[in-house]
């Protein structure tokens, strides 16, 4: 099992995943060639995208746990005010949340200095490193033929008004400028935004926990990081993505590219829970720090010992307990995938470039289409490859 203390650096352990797949995923050729060919799989309509359909209303989630998991993602559990109905293997929600209007000193973002300042007005009208326009020219905050607003004379409002100006860099009565001319003491309208995440489990009663990745000028992601327990934000769902048949398949192997493990952990957990298959789970990442859910794959191990197996690959630095390679290296998918055999189905989660190259690209309308890619090439047909 892993753990924190196990992940020492080995050399020249890169590329040596043969011994780690061993025994796993190629000696299970022979089992599973007595299993008869399987019809195609139907393919199932996603609910979320069915305008046909009802929408289900959103209702307000409230957070009750937010904890780092990663350097940029977080685990964020939410309490829904009713029991989760289970829409099979991988449902997910669509999370919508406020965002504030994003102007300073209660005013409307045109209320900040012009470039290159672009600070907040201050009680002076502008910034202490700003001047008064015009043929004025001082600094606002020098004592010069000061008037109430400790500025000077100039810093008055434009006459009938001539009162000092506020913190807002005017009096309330004014206005910004054309085009804007909404009063200075108004903030922006609030935005609202909606995502759709994936809960780690698909049978998690009256609670979803959320893993959160934030990127760079993520609205959502931001809002969702600085959630704080007792705060709400609404939620709509579940919605189903994939149709499980049980007995159907005799082992899984899972293709997961970063944020792309969500649903598939639901799938696995799913599956372990109401099947007999074995599931082989492979994660990509870019380096070991990066890697995801890596306790709750492990314990998942525990819980339903030799019919789960997980590896975890990284592009640079593996410990002794990974495998160093890419989701584009075909050796490794061919080692660590179960063989395709009958009774054996692989699922593809990850960025769109990444599903593309190991699995082939979705039609037009997001449908399955032609398996393609490096599944393709090592003989898995369209009865046996998923992209989620």
């Amino acid at each position: 099992r892993w753990t924190a203390a196990a992940c020492a650096r080995t050399p020249g352990n890169s590329g040596r995943f043969e011994a780690m797949a061993g025994r796993w995923a190629r000696p299970l050729a022979g089992a599973l060639g007595a299993v008869p060919l399987l019809a195609a799989q139907r393919q199932p309509h996603l609910l979320c995208d069915d305008a046909k359909k009802p929408q289900a209303k959103f209702e307000i989630a409230k957070c009750v746990k937010n904890e780092p998991h990663t350097h940029n993602t977080r685990l964020i559990t939410l309490a829904l005010p009713s029991t989760w109905t289970s829409k099979g293997a991988i449902a997910n929600v669509v999370v919508r949340a406020t965002l504030a209007g994003a102007g300073e000193s209660g005013c409307c973002a045109c209320c900040k200095c012009p470039p290159p300042c672009g600070c907040p007005k201050t009680a002076n009208g502008c910034c202490a490193c700003c001047t008064c326009p015009g043929t004025c020219g001082c600094p606002k905050q020098e004592v010069a033929k000061k008037a109430e607003s400790g500025c000077c004379a100039c810093c008055k409002c434009p006459p009938p008004c001539a009162c000092p100006k506020t913190a807002n860099g005017c009096c309330a009565c004014c206005t910004c400028p054309v085009p804007c001319g909404c009063p200075k003491k108004e903030a922006p309208a609030a935005t609202t935004i909606a995502r759709p995440y994936n809960p780690l489990s698909a049978d998690s009663g009256s609670g979803i926990t959320l893993l959160v990745k934030k990127y760079a000028d993520a609205k959502m992601g931001s809002a969702l990081h600085s959630l704080k327990v007792g705060e709400t934000v609404e939620v709509r769902g579940p919605n189903q993505q994939w149709t499980f048949a049980q007995d159907k398949y005799s082992h899984y192997g899972m293709v997961a590219g970063g944020t792309g493990i969500t649903p598939l952990i639901q799938a696995a957990e799913y599956i372990l829970k109401h099947d007999t298959a074995k599931v082989t789970f492979v994660t990509f990442n870019k380096t070991s720090e990066d890697v995801l859910l890596r306790q709750q794959l492990a314990q998942l191990e525990v819980s339903y010992g030799g019919r789960m197996k997980v590896f975890h690959v990284v592009e640079s630095g593996a410990c002794r307990t990974e495998v160093e390679g890419r989701a584009t290296d075909q050796e490794v998918l061919e080692a660590l995938l179960p063989a395709p055999n009958p009774g054996v189905m692989v699922m593809v989660c990850g960025r769109k470039e990444m599903t593309e190259a190991v699995a082939g690209p979705k039609t037009k309308d997001f449908k399955q289409g032609e398996v393609g890619g490096i599944l393709k090439e090592l003989g898995y047909g369209a009865e046996q490859v998923w992209k989620v």
